[in-house]
């Protein structure tokens, strides 16, 4: 029997970080792509969800520092 490096409370929120800041990096174009498409009602969609991803982030961020000061990493 193997022993698992990392809960999976832990490898979800790593996951998610990774995804979430995949997206962070591609959301400038998409709100770009829209502005110069002069489709103003997407430019605000994008923004708003760039900002919730963002708050997202760092509250994924929050559990994973939690996680390393509580030793489950």
């Amino acid at each position: 029997m193997t022993e698992q490096c990392l809960n999976d409370n832990s490898y979800n929120s790593i996951h998610q970080i990774t995804k979430t800041l995949e997206f962070l990096s591609h959301a400038d174009r998409y709100i770009e792509d829209a502005k110069k498409s002069g489709d103003s009602e997407a430019e605000k969609i994008w923004n708003t969800i760039k900002d919730d991803r963002q708050k997202h982030a760092e509250m994924l961020k929050g559990l994973i520092v939690a996680d390393v000061k509580n030793n489950k990493f």
